[in-house]
């Protein structure tokens, strides 16, 4: 049985349910789910928490403004803002009680604090990845809150429940593209998409000898780069340790190309909630929708 919605099917839920997403498990709590709001919360925050034991204040330095005393801007708003755990980091920031709590933590601006945000950390690669981690899997648990949403908005539980939720579909592929495709019975398409940012993504790692994905040298570029979350991973793991005596003369080159990657992979995540979500709410064609 495949629920048709009567109602206009790219209509939101609302921006409350869109601002609860930034809470792990708070939609899942909000529609009934307890266990599963739990879950949320819980991986949510061991996963960055992991991460945070070994990177702890670097998040400043990699945040997007950081409250540096070096400017008069940054020693006001800047600094109240960080006291108080909004420090904007990405993708941490979707995590926010955690990414919160981490930031109230390591807050400190004397020169001994500030110092502390610049030292390199042993295994920040992995740290990076994780407390990044979080903040997706924060992401995807709001998109399967929402879905839920939706489900029971326009007609309830679909009857036989489909194999494939958009929200895990998306997930999926964040680690594998192509593999929520895969799943959402798209085999062929998914191949072509993931082939493609892999070839992309390896390229980038090639050309710059496996230093395009660094977060500590380029933490704006980073955050386009993890939206390919198996190819973080695998650079934070394999390539992550290297050491750059100098710089590859295509650094540039394979910075950018990951940054494509990512930014490719996106594209596939949301082709393959797209896809998920039209076995349950299939688009009706215009002589459908007027009879």
């Amino acid at each position: 049985m495949v629920i048709r919605s009567n109602l206009d099917p790219a209509r939101g839920v609302g921006m409350a349910a869109f601002f609860a997403g930034f809470v792990p498990g708070l939609l899942q709590w909000q529609l009934g789910q307890k266990s599963r709001a739990m879950m949320a919360f819980a991986s949510c925050t061991a996963l960055f928490f992991a991460g945070w034991v070994i990177v702890g204040e670097r998040l400043f330095y990699w945040s997007l403004l950081s409250p540096d005393t070096s400017n008069s801007f940054g020693s006001t708003v800047l600094q109240g803002l960080a006291s108080i755990g909004l420090p904007i980091a990405l993708p941490e920031l979707l995590n926010l009680p955690a990414n919160a709590l981490g930031s109230i933590l390591a807050f400190d601006v004397t020169p001994m604090g500030e110092r502390a945000w610049r030292l390199p950390r042993d295994f920040e690669h992995v740290g990076a990845f994780l407390t990044g981690a979080s903040g997706m899997l924060s992401a995807f648990w709001a998109a399967a809150g929402h879905w839920d949403l939706r489900l029971r908005r326009d007609g309830g539980t679909p009857e036989p429940v489909p194999s494939a939720n958009p929200a895990l579909c998306a997930a999926i592929s964040w680690l594998v593209p192509g593999l929520g495709h895969a799943k959402a019975g798209q085999k062929d398409k998914g191949m072509l998409m993931g082939a493609a940012v892999l070839a992309v993504f390896a390229l980038g790692l090639l050309f710059s000898h496996g230093h395009a994905v660094d977060r500590a040298n380029a933490s704006v570029w980073w955050i386009a780069q993890n939206l390919f979350g198996g190819g973080s991973l695998f650079a934070a793991l394999m390539t992550g340790p290297l050491r750059m005596e100098q710089a590859p003369p295509h650094l540039d080159l394979g910075v950018i190309l990951c940054t494509v990657a990512g930014l490719m992979n996106l594209v596939v995540m949301i082709d393959a909630f797209t896809v998920a979500e039209r076995s349950v709410f299939p688009v009706q064609k215009p002589t459908e929708a007027a009879s």
